[in-house]
Formats: structure tokens, C-alpha cells, sequence
């Protein structure tokens, strides 16, 4: 029972330790290669383009890098790792269709999984058709709770990425 009190203790002083040295709000909107930061793995945008479809569409043509800083793990994931959010909460999927058919017209690599080794880096071009009356478009990614997500409160669910 002493262990279990001892235990509890030392965690509310960690967390408290982890909330008092929150000294000043950082900017969670970031923009071309900045990166937003999950435990051992960096994502960033290296580059956009707009093009229009329509006179209802314009597509988002985003080049995605993902770092792995890790010494040791993999990072594997997929095409749905970003999705664009606008001002109005609205959110925009991956259309993976479109990036299979780009590929085959520019090949940038793409692959239904990635595994990203440890020290490595890959790339891919994610695609995003947005109805043209939306304002303020940010890039935000997916991701599962890390060990490394303890230390800064899940910023990586904060940050966003403008595309305007």
C-alpha cells in the first residue's frame, strides 16, 4: 500500500512539474518546412500548389515529408496522415484515387504503407479537393499517443499547418 501511495505522489508531482513549465502558449500554426514534432518523427509540408477543377473546386496539390529521428523503431504509416481542416471545422480527406492516378502520371513514390526507417526520411504527394468558397485551410495530422507525446501535452494534435 506504501508503494502505491509513494507512486501517486510521484506522478502528481511530475504532473504538475509538466504543467508548470508551460510558460508562454506557443504559435501552434506553423508554415513551409516547420515541422510539426510526434515523439521521434517530424512531418512537414515542403510545398504546395492550388489548382483549380472547377468553378466549385480547387484541388491542393501538398508535397508531405515525414523524418524518422528514432534510433531504433520504424515509423510506418499512410495516405491518411494529414487532412485539411478550414475555419469552419470542416474537414477534407486524401483522395487516394487522385494521388494513384498522379503517380502514374509523375511518379513521386507512392505506396498503400510506408515504413520509415530509423535515421530516414520519405516523401509523398497527398491531394485535397476543397469546394472554392473555403477560407483559411490548414494541413493537421493523424497519429497515435506516443511516449514522446507525455513530455509536450499531444501538441502534435494542436499544430496546423496554413495553406493560404
Amino acid at each position: 500500500m506504501n508503494s502505491l501511495k509513494s507512486t501517486l505522489v510521484f506522478l502528481s508531482l511530475i504532473i504538475g512539474l509538466l504543467f508548470s513549465c508551460e510558460s508562454e502558449p506557443k504559435n501552434l500554426e506553423i508554415g513551409l518546412n516547420e515541422s510539426i514534432y510526434h515523439d521521434d518523427f517530424e512531418y512537414v509540408v515542403t510545398d504546395f500548389k492550388i489548382l483549380p477543377v472547377d468553378d466549385y473546386t480547387k484541388r491542393y496539390r501538398i508535397k508531405f515529408k515525414v523524418i524518422n529521428n528514432a534510433e531504433v523503431v520504424e515509423h510506418t504509416w499512410n495516405n491518411s496522415i494529414a487532412y485539411i481542416v478550414d475555419s469552419k471545422g470542416n474537414i477534407y480527406n486524401n483522395n487516394k484515387e487522385l494521388q494513384i492516378k498522379l503517380n502514374e502520371r509523375e511518379p513521386f513514390g507512392w505506396q498503400e504503407i510506408y515504413h520509415t526507417h530509423p535515421q530516414s526520411n520519405e516523401t509523398t504527394t497527398l491531394i485535397f479537393d476543397l469546394p472554392t468558397n473555403v477560407t483559411q485551410p490548414y494541413l493537421k495530422v493523424t497519429g497515435k499517443f506516443l511516449m514522446g507525446d507525455v513530455l509536450d501535452l499531444n501538441e502534435y494534435k494542436k499544430m496546423k499547418v496554413k495553406l493560404f
